[in-house]
């Protein structure tokens, strides 16, 4: 500052942040205050000058003049003044050489002024190269890196005083590359963005790869390095070097000068598991740290802002803190919104927040593990900070007792205390002794930026500080420190670091992927490293306080990766955990004695496991802790989570870590498991994921946490939906976003945007672990064991690859159709995005494998399996609902369709089953429950994006030039899987926003069946029937039950408009009702008739067979009575769990709009179409199913006179020999045309798909 270096309030802020005295002390940590003040400010000088070059777009003529000047003053004579004159760089460094030069042993001076010129000339170079735009070759580029990074020369500041020692000097050349290649890691966005050149971007191109495999890339270099420097690094002098590099290291990660988590994308399309493998693997440092920063939080943002304003210091950060806070406020929680309203509006708020708060929600006010009172207290302490708000004698809060207590908790209890005293005028309540331990603790532990890592915990000291010496510099390092934490969004975090327990968990995750498990080693030696005294692990380093969660996530750490290695490591660790065990089997979080939490038990247990044989009895107890725990439901406590499913994975993997030969608590184990696994499957969302709690919008945390228990004792078809919505939400950097679940103090959330990474890394390990083998019944064959060419193609995947290995494959490979379970695919692919299809499509022509497309699995005719590779679109499941057009993958179901819909005010005819997949349902024509009203599925496409054999995406219209526009034509009603793989489809929507609907049902005698369906389909073909109606005829006799035909539907106005349409129904039957329903509805539920089509894949899956025919016009009455009289014999066929019967759905309406070619779909003036159906299950017997199979072809047989060639290609029958007339009519000569030209090979084939001519 003194010589006008930074000029202004941001650039002093940003110089600030970048924590200089903090890299001081961890490269010189025995040094005086001057020499710690002598390396920060060298650490400045650099910052500024590579900021100067980099960042403010200096020429290569500026650049050489300005460090020619810096090499002036390097070289010239000692006691050299420079006028005021001069650059204040210049002058900054003259005075900085003055102070280093002094204590340099002889020759060092000239040995610097080497190294800085090479430096210099270095510099020049890469300026130069930059201004002409010149790309450097990989050797070039990392030569001229080790040269430009400066590591050299602050080195050689540090050894300034110690005796030449040339020998190191590889040494230092591998910490030179190590710290510049970590730096071009987390600069890489950045420097992108600059122009600038970087180690990603030449790697890059020299591998020919994209950015995030060339992160990777580079990230296997700098573990290569560091093997590098720890072969080399012997002796007390090397030492010296590794702690100049770990203070490097240490500093990259915590300094604001690149932000951690700056994404590095593809910029292609790997994506999946590879791409979040590669992901990670950049989220580990060189020296085994996981790096990452805690998210911002309210809380501690308007506790700083409070406290800022108190002291009236830091008007810039102020006024950024209250920016962050009211950006927030819009999507606040009501916590949350209280926080904020307090600390912006203190004067408004004064009195009303102590009501607001009690009207909070009672997990607020209760609080967790039996701390409910003093998390009231708190909130009210906090309220009084933040607007004045007053406090009550309710609020004291009792000295600390005789017992253990934590860091945390002896500060809070101080703090709230002493503030307590100050507020109500009572400051005798408060010892001198006790404020001085509050100074007293608040001046330990600072090796990190903040105390004890937490900004909470130490903001509430600083406040409680205040109230009795508003000048202790405790207060003004307080402040320093907080201001330095602050993040990029101008919020303040929870913690600064949970370094400790991140290693650890991701250490674990780490184990089984080989490109990550070669950085276990180096990250299991640093874990073991930070063991403190009492043998348990803090979160973070640097801390006093350890816990109970960390130290058993090190064990089990440690045990997974060498045992042998750190035995004495994990002895100490065993010592603390069987120390800290409460009597009743379980373990608190913190201290002995404090009260058990189900999270620590269950920790405990994992840790402990490998040596279960010393521990039986303690074991024991612990078990039976977390089987207590219980809840009737499945569930289990969310102490420090607010996720089910975390609860449950943690409470299960502790229960099945342990054998036990106790039969009685083995079997109350094995009820636990079944009533958590069935938690787990009630409550999957449609969309194959879990919320935080049952009904909650779907969240990566949740579900990834939920996807190992259910892989390990649950239905796989479970799994391969979660696995596929976990891909469905992969960023392009290849890591993945979630609300966060993790909560401190309890129970407000902060988030490790790493967390969702790990989870999800070891959720899709889970998922693919290997299937225990079923019994295989005879005369069946399982398909031969996948050779390696699958794992080829996975590598180029994006998305999931089952095989039949895997554990989530047995029902993966299920379609909703039970005839077809004995199918067994060689694989089934759930691509993430088009780019994957083309992969698959390559492989399929590549390895001549056989295809099958599936999107809802409701293939009647089960084509959507087959022997070879099955692609299931039903990952591809975005939904988009905008400006009159909805945009939905291949894989949304009708229900998710119809919900997205429904809250965008639109409306569209996509089928009514919930769990239909809207390709199959849309290619094949689509009737839907506003048939009538809006026409077919496929008369609302506008667009289709497809891969067609050639491996083309394409996005084809009407508007499409040849033969795109012909291939679109096809796809509109043509029937799925002919022409190529569609990924996404659009639409154009109807406005549902002012319109009302009703569903109703009429029934009549069962006598009355034949005079039903003449005058139905009288009645539907009526032109005075309005089009607002859209119904079925249904008669289903269940297991020989005589069966009441019924006309159910749905009607586009309300019950009262509907009555008088039904009394014309009626009327035209001629025969009175036996009954009739009208129900009000909203949009889903009059789209989707759940009620009636909610079976599909979410309730027990049947067998069944089925036949179409196409109602050309009304029933004659001869139709209608041999019909009926095929319906009436129904009636004899007892037996064991079947049905049968039949639908006609109605066409007419708008589906008549059109002539019969406008599109595939052929049967344009039709009354409807009738599907005649079988079930049965797998308890019938086979006698029966036979009798059911064999009613389906005499009734199509008895039919044919009557409705002639025809049927329903949604509803294919493989028993159909003139299928291309019955399906297609006239329009199938086109298609096989459009078959030429998308799939001349034939790629796409099935019994019954198009031909080409």
């Amino acid at each position: 500052m003194r010589h006008g270096l930074v000029a202004g309030e941001e650039q002093k802020r940003r110089l600030a942040r970048t924590g200089h005295g903090r890299m001081a002390g961890w490269l010189v940590p025995r040094a005086g205050e001057t020499e710690l003040g002598l390396i920060a400010q060298w650490g400045a000088f650099i910052a500024l000058v590579d900021d100067g070059f980099d960042r403010q777009g200096q020429s290569p003529a500026q650049t050489r003049a300005a460090l020619d000047e810096f090499l002036e003053v390097l070289d010239g004579p000692d006691g050299t003044r420079h006028p005021a004159s001069a650059a204040p760089l210049v002058r900054a460094l003259a005075e900085l050489w003055e102070h280093t030069r002094i204590v340099a042993r002889p020759g060092w001076r000239r040995h610097f002024l080497a190294l800085y010129r090479d430096f210099a000339e270095a510099t020049c170079t890469e300026i130069r190269q930059r201004a002409r735009g010149e790309r450097l070759g990989l050797d070039e580029y990392l030569t001229l890196r080790r040269r430009t990074v400066t590591v050299l020369p602050l080195l050689a500041v540090v050894e300034r005083a110690l005796p030449v020692a040339g020998e190191l000097d590889e040494l230092r050349d591998a910490c030179a590359d190590i710290v510049g290649w970590t730096n071009d890691l987390r600069s890489a966005a950045r420097e992108e963005d600059e122009g600038a050149e970087n180690l990603i971007g030449v790697l890059a191109r020299h591998h020919g790869c994209n950015r995030l495999q060339a992160a990777a890339h580079t990230r296997g270099m700098l573990a290569e390095r560091m093997d590098d420097f720890d072969r080399a690094a012997h002796g007390e002098r090397a030492a010296l070097i590794r702690r100049v590099l770990g203070g490097c290291l240490a500093w990259q990660r915590e300094t604001h000068r690149n932000t951690c988590g700056e994404a590095v994308t593809s910029g292609g399309h790997e994506r999946g598991l590879p791409a979040l493998v590669q992901h990670l693997a950049v989220a580990v440092d060189a020296a085994g740290h996981v790096e990452d920063r805690c998210g911002s939080r309210v809380l501690e943002s308007a506790l700083l802002l409070s406290l800022l304003r108190a002291q009236g210091r830091e008007v810039g950060e102020r006024d950024r803190l209250a920016r962050f806070l009211e950006r927030r406020r819009p999507v606040a929680s009501r916590l949350d919104a209280l926080l904020i309203d307090a600390c912006l509006d203190p004067a408004g708020m004064a009195e009303r927040a102590p009501s607001v708060a009690a009207g909070l929600p009672m997990a607020v006010s209760s609080g967790t593990a039996g701390r409910g009172r003093l998390k009231s207290v708190m909130l009210s302490t906090v309220l009084h900070l933040l607007c004045g708000s007053a406090l009550g004698d309710s609020d004291t809060v009792a000295p600390v007792g005789p017992g253990g207590v934590t860091t945390f908790t002896d500060v809070h209890l101080l703090s709230a205390r002493i503030i307590h005293a100050h507020a109500r005028g009572r400051p005798h309540a408060m010892t001198d002794a006790e404020r001085e331990r509050l100074v007293s603790l608040l001046s330990l532990g600072r090796h990190r930026v903040l105390w004890e890592a937490s900004a909470t915990t130490f903001l509430l000291g600083l406040h409680a500080v205040r109230t009795f010496r508003p000048a202790s510099p405790v207060l003004d390092d307080g402040l320093l420190r907080l201001c330095l934490a602050v993040n990029a969004d101008d919020g303040v975090p929870f913690l600064d670091s949970q370094d400790v327990w991140l290693t650890a968990v991701a250490g674990l995750a780490f184990q089984d992927e080989t490109q990550l498990a070669r950085f276990v080693p180096r990250m299991a030696d640093l874990v073991a490293s930070w063991q403190a005294a009492d043998g348990g692990w803090p979160f973070a380093t640097g801390m006093q306080q350890t816990d109970v969660d960390t130290t058993t996530r090190c064990m089990e750490f440690l045990h997974a990766t060498d045992p042998d290695r750190h035995h004495e490591t994990l002895e100490r660790a065993t010592r603390y955990l069987t120390q800290i065990a409460g009597p009743e089997g379980g373990f608190p979080t913190w201290v002995c004695g404090d009260t058990p939490d189900l999270d620590m038990t269950a920790g405990a247990i994992l840790a402990l496991a490998p040596r279960a044989a010393q521990h039986e009895r303690l074991l024991t107890g612990a078990l039976e802790f977390v089987l207590n725990a219980q809840q009737t439901d499945g569930t289990f406590e969310r102490s420090w989570t607010v996720s089910e499913s975390s609860a449950i994975l943690r409470a299960l993997d502790a229960l099945h870590a342990v054998p036990t030969a106790d039969a009685g608590l083995t079997t109350r184990i094995a009820e636990a498991t079944v009533r958590s696994v069935a938690r787990l499957t009630a409550t999957q969302n449609a969309d194959g994921g879990w919320g935080q709690l049952p009904d909650e919008l779907s969240d990566v945390l949740s579900t990834a946490q939920a996807v190992p228990v259910l892989a390990r004792h649950g239905d796989p078809l479970t799994v391969s939906r979660a696995v596929a919505y976990l891909l469905a939400q992969q960023d392009p950097d290849g890591g993945f976003t979630s609300p966060p679940d993790q909560v401190g103090p309890r129970p407000l959330p902060f988030d490790y945007p790493v967390l969702a990474d790990l989870h999800t890394l070891s959720a899709l390990r889970a998922a693919r672990l290997p299937a225990v083998p079923a019994p295989v019944p005879s005369g069946r064959v399982r398909s031969r064991t996948p050779g390696p060419h699958w794992s080829a193609l996975q590598t180029h995947l994006r998305g999931v690859l089952l095989t039949p290995e895997q554990a989530a494959y047995e029902q993966a490979r299920l379609l909703v159709n039970q005839r077809f379970d004995h199918i067994r695919p060689q694989a089934i692919a759930y691509p993430a995005d088009a780019h994957d299809v083309v992969e698959m499509l390559r492989f399929a022509r590549t390895t001549g494998v056989s295809l099958a497309l599936r999107s809802g699995g409701h293939s009647y005719a089960g084509y959507s399996t087959g022997p070879g590779l099955v692609i299931d679109t039903s990952s591809l499941s975005s939904a988009t609902v905008r400006d009159g057009r909805a945009r939905f993958g291949a894989g949304v179901k009708g229900g998710q369709a119809h919900q997205t819909l429904a809250t965008a005010g639109a409306g569209l005819p996509l089928g009514r089953c919930p769990t239909i997949g809207l390709a199959g349902l849309t290619l094949g024509g689509g009737l839907s429950a506003f048939t009538r009203a809006w026409g077919l599925a496929c008369d609302h496409l506008q667009e289709a994006e497809i891969v067609t054999a050639d491996g083309r995406i394409r996005r084809v219209h009407a508007d499409s030039p040849w033969p795109d526009d012909g291939l679109f034509w096809a796809l509109c009603g043509g029937g799925g899987g002919n022409y190529g793989v569609v990924t996404a489809l659009q639409f154009a929507t109807e406005d549902i926003r002012d319109l009302a609907f009703t569903r109703f049902l009429a029934s009549w005698p069962t006598s009355a069946t034949a005079a039903v369906l003449r005058g139905w389909t009288l009645w539907n073909a009526d032109p005075a029937t309005p089009r607002t109606i859209t119904c079925a005829f249904e008669q289903l006799s269940d297991s020989g039950m005589p069966a009441q035909p019924t006309v159910t539907g749905t009607f586009i106005g309300t019950p009262d408009d509907l009555d008088p349409l039904l009394d014309r129904l009626t009327a035209t039957v001629g025969r009175p009702e036996t009954g009739r329903v009208t129900v009000p509805c909203d949009y889903p539920r009059a789209a989707c008739e759940a009620d009636r089509w909610g079976a599909g894949t979410f309730g027990p899956r049947v067998a069944f067979a089925a036949k179409s025919h196409i109602v050309r016009q009304h029933l004659s009455p001869a139709a209608a009575t041999d019909m009926a009289s095929a319906l009436e014999q129904l009636h004899a066929f007892t037996g064991v769990g079947g049905a049968s019967g039949l639908l006609i759905d109605a066409l007419g309406g708008a589906v008549n709009d059109r002539p019969p070619e406008a599109t595939a779909f052929p049967h344009r003036n039709a009354v409807g179409v009738v599907q005649y159906h079988s079930y049965w299950h797998q308890l019938t017997d086979r006698a029966h199913v036979d009798r059911r199979t064999g009613w389906l072809r005499d009734v199509h047989t008895a039919m044919q006179p009557h409705l002639g060639a025809g049927g329903y290609t949604n509803g294919m029958d493989p028993e159909l020999t003139d299928w291309p007339t019955a399906y297609h009519g006239r329009n199938y000569p086109k298609m096989q045309h459009v078959k030429a030209t998308s799939d001349p090979e034939g790629l796409f084939t099935f019994p019954q798909a198009v031909t080409g001519p």
